[in-house]
């Protein structure tokens, strides 16, 4: 049917309705996130594997994010089951104003790890990173994905403890993109830092949510660079109902 220009005026006018609200729901988003935070940006710790939840002979592993963001309760994994002795997993980070940033964020423990440091592998650039942090029998995205960049980082305050860090992007699997010109987005974003503490390998893996990538990518890249293994000083008060073993919620076992 032919749309009369009266027509369509009316439905421009709406489409302008429509942004002004969303730009107005936006607003008032990030000013009740402010109210509620004394409009003051902090970056508590997020950790696993600590205090009252912590593994025998496994360390704690943390990173930092913004107490304006949201982020799901942490479940920690020591069965096994994963493939590896002990793993942690956060599901959704959502920034109040962009929405979802991060699909999940999961760290790895390998007991017994054959280099005594994450530099041994060689360097960043040259590392084989699904293969070399043994993820490629965990999912095969990772081992699909391509490396984009690499990073050498040295903690001074851990005793020069040596991290590497990777932006990897995963494409989905050709039979997913039956168009020509691929897929629009990446299957998977993988933001990872990596370090060896007293044998063991530590792998943190943030799983960015693609289609808000160029609005938070930088934010992400923060809470990739703030991964530690250590003891934190500063960790998000742990309430016993937000922290799981494998699918149990720990206040909620007998």
């Amino acid at each position: 049917a032919n749309t009369t220009p009266l027509a369509a005026l009316a439905a421009d006018d709406d489409d302008d309705l429509d942004d002004d609200a969303a730009q107005a729901a936006v607003e008032a988003s990030m000013k009740d996130v402010l109210s509620k935070n004394s409009g003051e940006i902090s970056y508590p710790r997020r950790a696993a594997f600590d205090g009252a939840f912590g593994v025998d002979g496994v360390k704690a592993a943390s990173f930092e994010v913004s107490n304006l963001w949201d982020v799901a309760p942490v479940v920690q994994d020591v069965t096994g089951e994963s493939g590896f002795p002990a793993t942690a997993r956060w599901g959704e980070i959502v920034d109040p104003v962009n929405g979802k940033v991060a699909v999940e964020a999961r760290v790895f423990v390998t007991k017994g790890f054959p280099k005594q440091s994450i530099a041994d592998l060689g360097k960043p650039e040259n590392v084989p990173v699904a293969k070399a942090l043994g993820l490629d029998k965990y999912d095969d995205s990772y081992r699909r994905a391509d490396m984009l960049g690499s990073y050498k980082r040295v903690d001074k305050n851990d005793g020069d403890r040596v991290y590497y860090d990777w932006e990897m992007v995963a494409s989905p699997p050709s039979k997913e993109c039956p168009s020509a010109v691929g897929c629009l987005y990446p299957a998977h974003i993988y933001l990872m830092s990596a370090t060896v503490v007293d044998g063991d390998l530590y792998v943190l893996s943030l799983d960015a949510f693609p289609e808000n990538w160029r609005q938070t990518g930088n934010s992400l890249k923060r809470i990739r660079s703030s991964f530690t293994v250590s003891t934190p000083e500063i960790v998000v008060p742990v309430d016993p109902n937000e922290v799981m073993l494998g699918e149990v919620p720990v206040g909620a076992m007998s």
